[in-house]
């Protein structure tokens, strides 16, 4: 409909650039060419490739697999420039719910793409440079939603070190010795007869030295204490996505490396959440606009250095680093570091374990179906070409098979654009609208698990009244009287339960379990085995094995039907959303439609009065012309001269 409209508009326009440009090559004698518009272009191939790239970046945004793999098949000094510019992009940097969870699927599977390629062992992850890990780290440092909830959590304890003027922890002995020397120059008024220039080991021979390094440690561990307490005590308002990607860092490690400890995979867990996570937050907390400061000013070395030592303690702790012989002065703080590596330890534990993405962000194969509106990305056509051409570059290292959908868009497309026109201005970015190629189809499959439901439910019914050595004995052993009658009481009373729903749709639904037309035990063995018969069809059951498949199905739902009961709330819970979003849906489409219609209508009714009121104007500007020209007395009061003179008039306004 958009299109119609546009080409409507551009239609109706034409007459007048016809005008304008008749006017421009009258005066300058040159040739007028028209805007290029590139894929925004109202013509056939503009408009194919548009829905094709529409179709290719739709397939990118919602199969992170493809995305994934390219970033590690593509040259490594070109990956994190993709990966901060396009990749981001093509996720709108994770501004909603929808497009925050597709990214994450990204983190995930090109986390786990890094780790199969790259990492030789756990240690690789805190001593190496993990792309995808500096990736996440900054994505969920840099947004403005998680440098809030980090401001929350460190900005209090940060600003109360920053603005206690009176704290030095300065713990190093040489720069503890001068200031000694210094103050006990400005207290006496005389130059210090010890040495100025020394080495720690001599400085921490003087008492006054040590004496204050520990009065300072003490102050440190206290003020430690309280950002551990805090860092632990928040777990839970720590964004979602950083949290999940702990999970999976955690999960990947454990599967590549299923012979190294619990303790070295929390410590690699620990490295991306404490470490490159919060420590340089706490150690440049202005660089991360997690404090205030007034215009102009700037944090001192002082307050600078207090964080930093806080920092290091920390880090010591969450790394479990001891302090040896050669910094023997800060040996009292490895009992604290001992005690708070437990605390790290159990805290990384629970803040990498977490809800599954699906149910957190409430996601599922029917959300982009319920969309009032088609997801969107601002992209500029460079960007579409460099991700165009690179993935033909790639193309048989990302995709998994010949009959892979990516394949099938890549060939639709063909090779990049090379003519400018087709695409346009490459520097600007553009409204892309993603659109699916394959719209969700589960008409068959759906079909299918119903059936195998269905069929599980009559086998229950069966065995509840009929007992044998086998199954398939079961099903072709006559059934006596006592059995007989019994399930003839069980249909009945089911049959009466039926017949009290009001709704016809939920009588003929063809996910009802119950089938009055099995009023006999024979009847329903008769239904049983046709079902098994389409069911073997499909390769879901295999008569030679007794049908082992739909028993043990049968077996699994018994011992899981609490999880099943608790499940079941949440399917229905969120199909009431989803009935709620297609109904918004409806309700927006057709609003849509009335207005379309209503305003080609009023294009079309302001298209046939335009043309009246030209002749009606005319007309009445004759009339008053003639009834002046009569009233001065001068010649051409008569009808035909004042035509002659509008005619002149109109020619000179087309001159013009």
């Amino acid at each position: 409909m958009d299109i119609k409209i546009g080409l409507l508009v551009k239609n109706r326009l034409t007459l007048q650039d016809v005008v304008t440009a008749s006017k421009k090559l009258k005066k300058g004698g040159g040739e007028v060419v028209p805007k290029n518009r590139g894929l925004k272009e109202l013509s056939k191939e503009s408009r194919e490739m548009l829905e094709s790239y529409q179709h290719l970046f739709y397939l990118l945004q919602t199969n992170p697999k493809y995305l994934a793999k390219l970033l590690f098949t593509m040259p490594q000094n070109n990956c994190t420039k993709f990966m901060e510019s396009v990749v981001l992009t093509i996720y709108n940097y994770g501004t909603n719910s929808r497009e925050e969870c597709l990214l994450l699927r990204l983190f995930e599977n090109a986390l786990r793409e890094e780790v199969q390629r790259k990492v030789d062992k756990v240690q690789d992850i805190s001593t190496g440079s993990p792309t995808v890990i500096k990736i996440v780290v900054s994505y969920y440092r840099g947004t403005q939603g998680n440098q809030n909830s980090l401001k929350s959590l460190l900005g209090p304890l940060i600003e109360q070190v920053m603005g206690d003027s009176d704290l030095n922890m300065n713990i190093h002995p040489l720069e503890v010795y001068k200031a000694w020397i210094s103050r006990t120059e400005m207290e006496t008024g005389e130059p210090s007869k010890l040495p100025y220039d020394v080495t720690p080991e001599q400085a921490l021979k003087h008492k006054e030295v040590t004496d204050e390094i520990e009065n300072t440690i003490k102050k440190l561990v206290k003020i430690i204490k309280s950002f551990q307490e805090k860092i632990i005590g928040t777990v839970d308002q720590m964004p979602y996505g950083i949290r999940y990607m702990a999970m999976c860092l955690r999960k990947n490690l454990k599967e590549k490396f299923p012979d190294s400890s619990e303790e070295e995979i929390l410590k690699a867990v620990g490295n991306l959440l404490y470490y490159r996570y919060m420590n340089p937050v706490i150690t440049a907390p202005d660089s991360f606009e997690v404090i205030d400061l007034a215009a102009g000013s700037n944090m001192n070395n002082v307050q600078r250095r207090n964080l930093g030592s806080i920092a290091k303690i920390l880090q010591h702790a969450a790394s479990f680093k001891i302090f040896d012989s050669d910094a023997r002065y800060l040996a009292s703080l490895n009992s604290f570091i001992k005690t708070a590596y437990i605390k790290f330890m159990e805290f990384f534990d629970a803040a990498s374990t977490i809800t599954d993405i699906d149910e957190h962000f409430n996601m599922d194969e029917f959300s982009d179906v319920t969309m009032l509106n088609k997801p969107m990305i601002f992209i500029s056509p460079s960007e579409i070409s460099n991700t165009h051409q690179l993935l033909l570059d790639h193309q048989k290292q990302v995709t998994e098979s010949d009959d892979d959908p990516m394949n099938e868009v890549l060939a639709a497309l063909g090779p990049v654009p090379e003519d400018e026109a087709m695409l346009g201005d490459k520097s600007t970015e553009f409204g892309l609208v993603l659109t699916n190629k394959w719209e969700l189809n589960m008409s068959d499959e759906s079909n299918i698990q119903a059936l195998f439901s269905k069929t599980k439910y009559l086998i229950v019914d069966l065995l509840k009244i009929q007992r044998g050595e086998t199954f398939t004995a079961i099903l072709h052993s006559p059934a006596n009287t006592q059995q007989k009658e019994l399930y003839k009481a069980i249909h009945s009373r089911r049959l009466a339960a039926e017949n009290e729903k009001t709704s016809e749709e939920e009588k003929n639904s063809k996910m009802a379990l119950f089938d009055p037309n099995d009023t006999t035990i024979e009847k329903l063995k008769e239904h049983i085995l046709k079902n098994l018969q389409i069911l073997e069809q499909h390769k879901l059951v295999t008569p030679t094995e007794d049908y082992q498949e739909i028993l043990t199905s049968i077996a699994k739902d018994i011992c899981n039907q609490r999880k099943y009961r608790q499940r079941r709330k949440q399917d229905l819970k969120k199909i009431g959303e989803t009935v709620e979003r297609m109904n918004k849906k409806k309700k927006y489409y057709s609003e849509a439609v009335t207005y379309y219609q209503e305003y080609v209508k009023a294009c079309v009714s302001n298209l046939s009065k335009g043309s009246k009121s030209k002749k009606g104007d005319r007309r009445k500007t004759a009339k008053i012309l003639r009834t002046e020209a009569v009233r001065e007395g001068r010649p051409g009061g008569d009808r035909q001269s004042s035509c002659e003179f509008l005619q002149s008039g109109d020619n000179r306004i087309l001159d013009d």
